[in-house]
């Protein structure tokens, strides 16, 4: 294997200019070469070792650590008991040169390139005054992980989601940001309020526990609240607020939500009720809520399409489903609760109910 096309790649990558095929290179030179791999996670490591740095590209810092926190082949998938936290803190360029040149060993040319980003994109990332280093807590398809926040708060995170918080939660208010779908059980302080961030709609609470799905993905974000009260803000007129009480299910269209919300049934397949209030849906076998099921890996349909059954399917087995149908399969519902059930399992009893034929070639799944 050429090094010194691996150092490059990899200088590439953390600046944020690689191509997919040279992403895709970079990976599998990380796959085939594991003692490579290991200096490049150290690499990794002091990509988000701290210091203080210019003001002017703060912004940039973030997208382009934001950009790593996202690659699986760096960053493994986390279980219930590994839990991979990526800290973004500030940086500190003289302790991160001291390691480079032993890790480069050979390859010095290429440690220049990398070097080049440690002069230039590190030292122009200093972090304002006032705001706090950030943890990141990711689950990958087909993984689920749970986590206590500082201020201990449980969060338990479904597949394929993130959150993200402040690492100590100071300041007036405990924030995070979400992207998938978790539940959380919030410690009460009525001094420093609770915020959650979806790409929707913002939610504030004070003590309570409630489910959140938001992923950017689907159609709607939904929250369903358990206990105590949340208000629940939308991005595009916050004046506006929603309140919420116990086993009440809020459901916001995520492409063009509507300033009001309005009473009725919940429909996930409805445009123009673009905001619906109502009950949260309780399982009549031992009255567990629905939404809250797959903390007991529990697959749950609840009246969906067909379309959005294989969203769920992907994430949950970590497969790719592809639907060779018309809109009238794809827009078929589909209702059930699967009980760490095999995929074949679940797709087996979805063909009856479905009339459709199916395939399962590796992590592919076929349906027509």
């Amino acid at each position: 294997m050429d090094e010194e096309k691996f150092w490059l790649l990899l200088s590439l990558k953390l600046s944020g200019e690689a191509t997919e095929e040279e992403l895709e290179a970079l990976g599998d030179m990380l796959q085939n070469n594991p003692g490579l791999g290991l200096q490049a996670q150290m690499l990794m490591q002091m990509w988000h070792t701290p210091e203080e740095q210019e003001e002017h590209t703060d912004d940039f810092f973030d997208r382009h650590l934001q950009r790593l926190s996202n690659r699986p082949d760096i960053y493994p998938s986390p279980t219930t008991t590994d839990i991979p936290v990526v800290t973004l803190e500030e940086e500190k360029t003289d302790y991160r040169r001291k390691w480079l040149l032993p890790l480069a060993g050979a390859a010095a040319g290429i440690v220049l390139i990398i070097a080049f980003f440690y002069s230039g994109v590190f030292h122009a990332a200093k972090k304002k005054e006032g705001t706090f280093a950030k943890n990141t807590v990711t689950t990958r398809k087909g993984s689920k992980s749970n986590i206590q926040l500082p201020d201990g708060t449980m969060v338990w995170l479904n597949a394929d989601s993130k959150v993200t918080y402040d690492e100590n939660f100071r300041g007036d208010f405990r924030e995070v940001t979400l992207t998938g779908e978790a539940y959380f059980d919030v410690v009460k302080d009525p001094s420093r309020p609770f915020i959650i961030h979806t790409h929707t709609i913002d939610i504030k609470v004070l003590g309570t526990a409630f489910n959140v799905r938001a992923y950017a993905t689907e159609k709607n974000t939904e929250t369903a609240l358990f206990r105590g009260s949340v208000e629940v803000t939308l991005h595009n007129n916050p004046e506006k607020k929603i309140i919420l009480k116990p086993n009440e299910k809020l459901l916001v269209n995520n492409i063009n939500p509507d300033l009001l919300p309005k009473e009725g049934k919940m429909n996930r397949n409805v445009p123009a009720v673009s905001i619906a209030v109502g009950k949260v849906h309780f399982e009549k076998k031992d009255s567990s809520a629905l939404e809250t099921l797959w903390m007991k890996n529990k697959l749950v349909f609840d009246a969906e399409t067909l379309e959005q059954v294989a969203q769920k399917i992907e994430r949950w087995y970590d497969v790719k489903v592809i639907i060779n149908g018309g809109d009238e399969m794809k827009l078929a519902e589909y209702s059930g609760i699967f009980d760490n059930e095999e995929l074949d399992q679940v797709m087996e009893a979805l063909k009856i109910s479905g009339n459709f034929r199916y395939t399962i070639n590796k992590n592919v799944v076929t349906i027509q």
